[in-house]
């Protein structure tokens, strides 16, 4: 179907595996053809592109006896000098065992080199798993001469495969807020435990999701609902904002959601630099639905999906106009009424354009 596509124009990618509106995106690779890519084997391995990826073919590399196994291609050093890169791929493994390195994994990898200065980074996995997100985020030095994108396996065993690559330079067109202050809780405990974190781009929002080692391991904020009255009811710090902007956007979902309900399980209370507030509660089956059975609603649209047990489950995106968008926004507080629905904020971020 094509080559890798080095794309002089910015992008509008709206999958997960997308970066913002307004990236320059690098590199859109789905494997069809081998192109400017280049295969190193050292040791007993295979490099080949196959049929069975997430769409047509995908790239498969396969080890033993630790051997490296590597699929590179060289960026183009004036595109992403100075840059925040982000790598986008679906990777399947299986067997994939570490070799007797830390770093003997398979791997997304980055490689630069700035005059005798070399630097690497790497997003590492092993095991058994089905098609699955995984990114890696790197850090162009200005002053770089050489950078050089990996995929494969390193000194280490088994088969992985990858498909849908995308790697922009992390620009995006809303601007994160941190939930960092009110996680109290970690989102592989509500069972989100396939969710890519990072950055995502999802239904037209960019939003960060915080890793697993961040914040003592709390990722997300969990409110109480009926079916769990040993969660607060309000959180006591706030959501620090500190800027202006025409619309939030929450990555959001609710247990044991009921869309007949329409009553508000989840408010954000919205704090002005001016010292007003005003209320966004979120009503179950208009504003916030099911994690366990998601369906777009009126003012909450599913984003991502993954299964568990067998079952679907999702978080959606939830569209907030602010009244006042030319009022600095201080902070948010969150609470809830506690009799409804069990609410999961999993990210929030702003639309800084003021209409």
């Amino acid at each position: 179907m094509r080559l890798t596509q080095l794309m002089l124009t910015t992008a509008l990618m709206t999958t997960i595996l997308a970066g913002s509106a307004w990236a320059d995106t690098v590199i859109k690779e789905n494997f069809e053809e081998q192109g400017k890519w280049q295969k190193s084997i050292r040791g007993k391995g295979t490099v080949e592109l196959v049929e069975g990826g997430v769409e047509g073919k995908c790239l498969k590399v396969s080890t033993s006896k630790n051997a490296l196994v590597y699929y590179s291609i060289p960026l183009d050093v004036e595109r992403v000098r100075g840059k925040r890169l982000i790598v986008r791929a679906k990777v399947k493994l299986d067997n994939v065992t570490q070799g007797e390195k830390s770093y003997a994994t398979a791997k997304l990898h980055i490689g630069t080199k700035a005059g005798k200065q070399h630097k690497n980074y790497a997003q590492r996995f092993i095991g058994t798993r089905d098609w699955h997100d995984q990114i890696l985020i790197a850090e162009i030095a200005q002053d770089v001469d050489r950078v050089v994108l990996d995929l494969g396996i390193q000194n280490g065993n088994g088969t992985a495969w990858f498909d849908n690559l995308v790697v922009d330079d992390g620009v995006k067109e809303h601007e994160i807020i941190s939930i960092a202050s009110v996680a109290n809780t970690n989102h592989r405990q509500v069972g989100l435990d396939d969710i890519p974190i990072a950055d995502l781009r999802l239904a037209g929002a960019d939003f960060y999701v915080l890793p697993i080692n961040a914040r003592f391991g709390r990722t997300c904020a969990v409110l109480r609902g009926k079916d769990r009255p040993d969660l607060p009811a309000r959180i006591e710090t706030v959501i620090p904002v500190d800027k202006k902007g025409s619309r939030l956007f929450f990555l959001q979902a609710a247990m044991g959601c009921d869309a007949a309900r329409q009553d508000p399980c989840l408010i954000y209370t919205i704090h002005y630099e001016d010292g007003k507030s005003v209320e966004a509660p979120m009503r179950e089956g208009v504003d916030i639905g099911s994690l366990e059975d998601p369906k777009d609603l009126p003012n909450w649209k599913v984003a991502w999906t993954s299964k568990r047990d067998g079952k679907t489950i999702g978080l959606g995106v939830t569209t907030w106009n602010n009244p006042h968008p030319d009022v600095p926004i201080k902070f948010i507080r969150l609470s809830t009424p506690g009799t409804g629905a069990v609410p999961i904020v999993v990210a929030i971020s702003l639309d800084p354009k003021r209409k």
